[in-house]
């Protein structure tokens, strides 16, 4: 199977994370992009841990009752794959065609992927050539375990699905910047500017448990890297502040934020900017001439209140949280307007994942 699967066929995106089952279809037309089917369900703590699956039952049931909710047009499904499992490198390899390149990958990949060859999928994708050696050309290479992939399909299967495109969610979030109003600022859409003067921008994706980065240059990905930390440590600080239980924890932090102290709020933004440093080091080890911007945030955790300012002053690089409906049309007979503007930004990677339905 490949990773970036390519499909013209009927897709729903479908987000399987720490935390839930997010779904998402998308109509395509001359005006746009339009909201047709969605349904978030929460998932119990543990049943997905690090992304592999521990409680395949609670992640079959979740997946049939966002079926429910929804009542999607297809039952197939792009999904996404993150985290240590999946190895994303960015190759330059002799300039060749895409069908002579697939009978040369698998021996470029093993000496990148530090895993078995026969234990991954594998897929590739050409960027372009190398513009001071027109002779070479960069290939985006991408490699996940068998096993998290299989565990993936065994639980969609159960639940009627199938799945017929596995993206990484990084891409997916290149994928859903296209339907927000800061497109025009990464080259995706808009012009594109000379590589000496192009802007950085990272598209920075804080969940429960995990922060997906992708760094673009003109619209195109330059870094990328999946670290582990988000929202449940601040939980998990908030129960060592507050001397709760997890579930109480949870509460507080999405019903009673102001309630929770100063100090535990502190030392889970010292983490989280520590994490985020640590990636834009080994990102300016190589791109020092093109120092990154702007952040764009997105995810569960981008919704933390304040966390803009807060990173912004942490990091002083200029921080804004996307919203993928900002551009995509939803019936409001259908769907309630503020509650889609309210999660927003939470919903980047399963909008992405649905608009690989429109794949050219």
């Amino acid at each position: 199977m490949g990773l970036f699967s390519r499909s013209n066929e009927g897709l729903m995106g479908i987000d399987i994370s720490a935390t839930g089952v997010k779904l998402v279809e998308l109509a395509h037309g001359r005006s746009g992009y339009e909201l047709k089917s969605m349904a978030i369900v929460p998932l119990p703590r543990d049943a997905i841990v690090e992304n592999t699956v521990i409680d395949s039952m609670a992640v079959s049931q979740a997946l049939l009752d966002a079926i429910e909710v929804a009542r999607p047009s297809t039952r197939k499904a792009a999904i996404a794959v993150s985290g240590n499992a999946v190895i994303i490198k960015t190759v330059t390899m002799p300039t060749t065609t895409e069908f002579e390149l697939e009978t040369q990958i698998e021996f470029e990949a093993d000496q990148h992927v530090p895993y078995d060859i026969d234990d991954v999928y594998l897929d590739f994708e050409i960027l372009g050539s190398v513009d001071e050696s027109p002779d070479e050309m960069e290939v985006v290479l991408a490699a996940c375990k068998r096993e998290v992939v299989d565990d993936y399909q065994l639980v969609l299967s159960e639940a009627g699905i199938e799945a017929t495109c596995v993206d990484c969610a990084v891409f997916a979030l290149e994928n859903a910047l296209e339907t927000t109003e800061a497109s025009a600022e990464t080259g995706v859409e808009g012009e594109v500017l000379d590589d000496d003067v192009a802007p950085a921008i990272a598209l920075v994706n804080i969940g429960a448990n995990l922060v997906n980065i992708n760094i673009m240059i003109n619209g195109q990905m330059a870094f990328v890297r999946d670290q582990f930390y988000g929202g449940q440590n601040l939980t998990e600080e908030v129960q060592k502040e507050h001397n709760v239980s997890y579930q109480a924890a949870e509460e507080m932090k999405i019903e009673r934020f102001s309630e929770i102290s100063p100090e535990a709020l502190e030392r889970f933004y010292v983490g989280l900017t520590s994490e985020l440093v640590r990636s834009l080091d080994f990102y300016a080890a190589n791109h020092a001439e093109h120092p990154v911007q702007k952040l764009l945030l997105s995810g569960g955790c981008s919704m933390i209140p304040d966390m803009a300012n807060e990173l912004e002053q942490r990091l002083g690089i200029e921080s804004e949280i996307v919203n993928p409906f900002v551009n995509i049309k939803a019936s409001s007979r259908k769907f309630d307007i503020d509650y889609l503007n309210r999660i927003g930004p939470s919903m980047m990677v399963p909008v992405g994942l649905a608009m690989r339905s429109f794949d050219r």
